[in-house]
């Protein structure tokens, strides 16, 4: 009967349906083969779907998410990155115009004899040698300086005269390159005291028919005359095509580009995949060398000021490239699950096979052992998956009831065998104390008098009486002390002269609590092994508060230990288990561990012939 119930609720909860009569389940059992097999298949389906794809796309989406951070970051770290150095790039200019702006304009030794050569019509020695150091003043920076395409240096004069790096003294009616003159003339330069940037093109003497591009870059100094106008220029024509190839080493991601604006936005240095200018933000943000980011027409865009020349330097990455290596993942990822997908439905389906066949070996299994006509099938001696153990478990419960049974009985018996032991274990003390009792008693008798036996039998069972009495582990000190003191003058009785003890006990000190019985096995000790080894023995128990903590101290001017013996105490505090002598010790730190919690809760200093001194620490 028990046999045919476990099959009844085996069948429902693979199934998931309720048989009828009991005398048509195994027809039922037959009827549902489609419907175990189905469940089977859908309920393994489900569980490697949720062990591979569930964490399959968990994974992959932490990565887009991941990657796209990281990206990002790294777009923006490299934006920034690229920005600065493309203005320290470009702020050698403002720092070359500086050191021309020194000689040509701060030194007046130089700018009048500049003003002198411009203004005269003919030169003198003198004036040649003059012009010859001031031409090399330009020259070097022009010459040595690949991004300096020329320089000149213009003051107001009759002549119509500016000093070139290239050509020396150039007059404004022959030169090729007067656009920059025409420019110096227009009304840009009025009340203007800061660096001007004009993009032109060069017509130079070795090439007549070709044009260079450059950027000329107008330093104006001087007093400006009554319209504002200053009266001196530095101009320097840069050769952008020398910072377009730094940009270039700059442009990292793909479709990506770099640019330098004028402060109206106008490209002036464009590396070589250059996209299109992108429009300046409104606000004045720039104009105080702050970084902008912004998102523009599928791009991130970082901008950046110049201090002195108020270019805008420009970086624009394209979204797409944030995004290309994510679109990867997410490609993987889903042919990933498309695959695990198919390898699940394929296990599913084989474990499913192997399923069926193992349960329906368990209700074979079930059957033979309800009915009891033929033996029950042999098991494999290895069980190989779960259904054997289940088949395993279930057969050897039925055959093994009997024996769990014994086995139960057997163990109740020890159980009340224990608790018998624990009551005797308790009445023992009680008898040894009302045994004492009646020896005093009767040793009385004998005598009709107090007796050194009477006195000690009291205090032997005083003694038992204060280790009986109540089930608080914790007493007071001066509950404590006294039992010590019983158990000193119990000693003295026998030792007479030989044993010294001094207390040093402060008053204020009697009511805070210590580990009861705590103190009497290490007072035992002292006497008991220091009187085995002198004649003569002085103990003394001293008691101090230190911070929060009571500590009482025992010492003695018995044999001592051995540094060794001492070491393989203090071992001994750490461990479980005694291996050796000093018991009473032993116990003590065991019980104080117990009680305050793991810690150093007894110290033992000692040094052989000199003495011992032990101290035990109890928190308050």
């Amino acid at each position: 009967m028990p046999m045919r119930k476990i099959l009844y609720a085996l069948l429902s909860s693979i199934t998931g349906k309720r048989p009828g009569s009991s005398s048509t389940n195994i027809k039922y059992v037959k009827q549902s083969d489609a419907a175990l097999a189905r469940k089977f298949f859908i309920e393994n389906l489900r569980r490697v779907i949720v062990l591979t794809l569930i964490p399959l796309t968990i994974l992959g989406s932490l990565s887009i998410f991941i990657t796209v951070w990281y990206i990002r970051g790294s777009m923006e770290q490299n934006s920034e990155n690229r920005l600065n150095q493309i203005n320290q790039l470009t702020e050698v200019i403002p720092t070359e115009l500086d050191s021309l702006s020194l000689s040509f304009d701060k030194d007046p030794k130089i700018r009048i004899r500049l003003k002198n050569i411009l203004n005269t019509a003919s030169f003198s020695f003198e004036e040649v040698e003059a012009l010859f150091y001031l031409r090399n003043v330009i020259d070097v920076p022009a010459n040595s300086k690949a991004y300096i395409h020329s320089i000149y240096i213009y003051y107001e004069n009759s002549q119509g005269r500016f000093l070139s790096s290239r050509d020396g003294i150039a007059q404004l009616d022959s030169t090729l390159d007067t656009s920059w003159y025409s420019f110096y003339q227009s009304e840009a330069f009025e009340g203007v005291e800061y660096i001007i940037t004009q993009p032109r093109e060069l017509v130079t003497s070795s090439d007549p028919n070709g044009t260079t591009k450059v950027l000329t870059v107008y330093q104006p100094f001087g007093e400006p005359d009554v319209k504002g106008h200053p009266r001196g220029l530095i101009v320097m024509n840069i050769l952008p095509s020398y910072f377009a190839k730094s940009l270039n080493l700059f442009n990292e991601w793909q479709g990506s580009y770099s640019y330098i604006a004028d402060p109206s936005g106008a490209a002036l240095i464009t590396s070589d995949s250059f996209g299109g200018r992108i429009p300046l933000p409104a606000d004045e943000q720039l104009s105080h060398g702050e970084l902008l980011r912004s998102s523009l027409d599928g791009a991130l865009v970082t901008m950046k000021q110049s201090s002195r020349l108020a270019w805008i330097a420009v970086s624009v990455i394209p979204t797409k490239a944030l995004y290309s290596l994510p679109r990867m993942i997410v490609y993987i990822t889903m042919a990933l699950s498309v695959f695990s997908l198919l390898l699940s439905m394929l296990y599913a389906l084989w474990i499913t096979r192997k399923n069926y066949r193992q349960v329906t070996q368990i209700v074979h299994v079930l059957e033979h052992a309800d009915l009891q006509e033929d033996a029950i099938p042999a098991m494999p001696d290895k069980i190989q998956d779960v259904y054997e153990l289940i088949v395993k478990n279930i057969l050897d419960t039925f055959l093994e009831q009997k024996y769990l049974r014994i086995q139960l009985s057997e163990r109740q018996a020890k159980m009340e065998l224990l608790e018998l032991k624990a009551l005797q274990s308790q009445m023992n003390p009680h008898f040894m104390s009302n045994t004492l009792h009646s020896i005093y008693w009767k040793a009385f008798q004998l005598t009709h008098s107090p007796n050194d036996a009477c006195v000690m039998i009291g205090q032997l069972s005083d003694l038992l009486e204060y280790a009986l009495r109540g089930t608080d582990d914790a007493v007071t000190l001066q509950d404590e002390l006294a039992n010590v003191r019983g158990y000193v003058q119990l000693q003295k009785t026998r030792f007479s002269d030989r044993l010294k003890v001094v207390w040093d006990v402060e008053t204020e000190m009697e009511n805070c609590r210590v580990v009861k019985i705590s103190m009497q096995p290490l007072v035992e000790n002292s006497i008991h092994i220091g009187l085995a080894a002198q004649d003569l023995l002085a103990v003394k128990i001293k008691c101090r508060m230190n911070g929060a903590s009571l500590h009482v101290t025992i010492i003695d001017n018995g044999p001592g230990i051995s540094g060794e013996q001492l070491a393989h105490i203090r071992t001994s505090f750490d461990s479980d288990s005694l291996q050796g002598k000093h018991l009473g010790l032993f116990n003590t730190s065991k019980r104080l561990s117990l009680h305050y919690g793991a810690g150093q809760w007894v110290r033992v200093l000692s040094k052989k012939g000199r003495g011992t001194a032990i101290t035990l620490i109890f928190p308050q």
